[in-house]
């Protein structure tokens, strides 16, 4: 039987520590491969945001935080023109991203800005809607960056939401190398936010966050679109997860000893195993809320 209890208590002690340290807010930086990106984040379309689009009107001026590189920016962008959506995102590389897709579909009502959603450098009120899509679950101080979006929203404005940090995989077949693998998504968010893995309370924290009204929804979804129950759709979401435990995530894994390169070895063999079988399946919770102001 596959091993992993040495590394689980060690992550557990640590885990401890960091719930201990008055420093536990400190963020790092959510780091992804470039792989990842391309096969992933460009991936996603506008129906990331289609819970949004019935509060979205033309001629809105719209911000997306995190934009990554663009593809669900410029669909925002055709949803309020002639109104104006802005990208943010702290990566300059996805930003350069974003501005070649908004110019290959001629879009003209979209720009991208390099800034954090801790202090975004506009006025307030300088925005009808705001979007953030698997964003909050990144961040040391979610709240923060809500009252942040709070500020920049005029009266009456609207926010839309999209988290994925629930605690939960759903993977079928499944087995302690796959269960293993699955852990390690959580120990890099806690490593990363200093907080504990859990489903962030979104209509609870809008509401700390100013805004008045709210109303949230969840479905089940895969890190590019809807469940995984079909071979090419299994495969997909196997090479996808492969891509991260052989980047930046492994690395991550063997340096805070969360898994040896042998058990990370051992791992992509069942991720591709797993792939492949007949009656495999997967999905995780996602969650939607929205917000006024």
């Amino acid at each position: 039987m596959f091993e992993f209890s040495a590394h689980m208590v060690r992550a557990q002690v640590q885990k401890e520590k960091r719930m201990s340290d008055p420093r536990a807010g400190t963020e790092r930086p959510y780091q992804i491969d470039d792989e990842w990106g391309r096969a992933v984040h460009a991936r996603r379309t506008g129906r990331a945001a289609e819970f949004l689009a019935p509060h979205l009107q033309r001629g809105m001026r719209l911000i997306d935080c995190g934009c990554g590189p663009g593809s669900v920016t410029v669909a925002l962008a055709q949803a309020v023109a002639p109104g104006v959506a802005i990208g943010i995102d702290f990566r300059e590389d996805v930003l350069a991203q974003g501005r070649r897709l908004a110019r290959e579909r001629e879009i003209a009502n979209v720009a991208f800005q390099a800034a954090t959603v801790y202090q975004l450098p506009y006025a307030d009120g300088s925005f009808d809607a705001a979007f953030a899509c698997a964003v909050l679950q990144h961040l040391a101080a979610p709240l923060a960056a809500l009252r942040e979006l709070r500020r920049v929203l005029k009266p009456g404005g609207v926010i839309g939401v999209a988290d994925g940090s629930s605690t939960i995989s759903f993977r079928y077949p499944t087995n302690p190398l796959l269960q293993a693998w699955d852990k390690l998504r959580g120990l890099e968010r806690e490593h990363n936010t200093g907080r504990p893995y859990e489903a962030l309370a979104l209509r609870a924290l809008l509401r700390e966050a100013g805004f008045v009204r709210t109303q949230a929804s969840g479905t089940l979804t895969t890190e590019t679109g809807p469940p995984a129950g079909s071979l090419e759709e299994t495969r997909r979401v196997a090479q996808n997860h492969v891509i991260r435990l052989r980047g930046v995530l492994g690395k991550l894994a063997v340096a805070q000893g969360w898994a040896t390169r042998e058990e990370l070895a051992q791992m992509a063999d069942a991720l591709i195993a797993w792939g492949e079988a007949s009656d495999a399946f997967y999905a995780r919770p996602a969650f939607t809320a929205i917000g006024w102001t």
